[in-house]
């Protein structure tokens, strides 16, 4: 069976942990994993920007920044980066999908959503025959967004600190 799965929640409610989380979980059950994660970069203590980083290869490219950058996408106090990002979303889409069990994204959120090839290959990967777990930001009004919250066959767990355990042991054994 295969499954879809999409995890939304508040800000630091441990998103991005439980899919770390999820990575050595089935990475120990050698399950062939593909995706990317974007992790936070912080200096002295604090978040200056976000990196993307490829599960496959750990090839990593700053998302986006604090400060003034040449880029004409901006969120907030950030700059982002799509050329690079769009590099990574081309790798994955010339992936031999027979050769992955299971695709990760972290995360389907408002910066990734400026670029419209990544629209396209979120839409087309949730009509394929992938296991995929990706997150979703809480706030993202998008219609990407509401079109994968119509697929019939999508597990949505809305994830808060005090139930991350129990989302980790649904998913687990939804999955294997």
């Amino acid at each position: 069976m295969v499954l879809k799965i999409l995890i939304s929640g508040p800000p630091r409610c441990g998103k991005s942990t439980l899919i770390t989380k999820l990575i050595e979980y089935y990475s120990k059950k050698n399950f062939r994993i593909n995706g990317f994660i974007t992790p936070e970069v912080r200096e002295k203590n604090r978040r200056v920007g976000f990196d993307i980083e490829e599960i496959f290869s750990d090839i990593r490219f700053p998302l986006a920044r604090t400060g003034n950058y040449n880029t004409k996408y901006k969120l907030g106090k950030y700059s982002v980066f799509l050329d690079d990002f769009e590099k990574v979303i081309s790798d994955l889409e010339n992936l031999d999908f027979n050769q992955v069990d299971l695709i990760i994204i972290d995360e389907i959120g408002k910066m990734e959503l400026f670029s419209k090839k990544f629209q396209n290959f979120i839409i087309n990967i949730f009509q394929s025959q992938l296991n995929i777990i990706a997150t979703i930001g809480q706030k993202v009004q998008h219609t990407i967004k509401n079109n994968l919250l119509k697929f019939s066959d999508i597990l949505y767990f809305h994830l808060k600190r005090e139930n991350f355990e129990l989302i980790y042991e649904k998913i687990i054994r939804s999955i294997g």
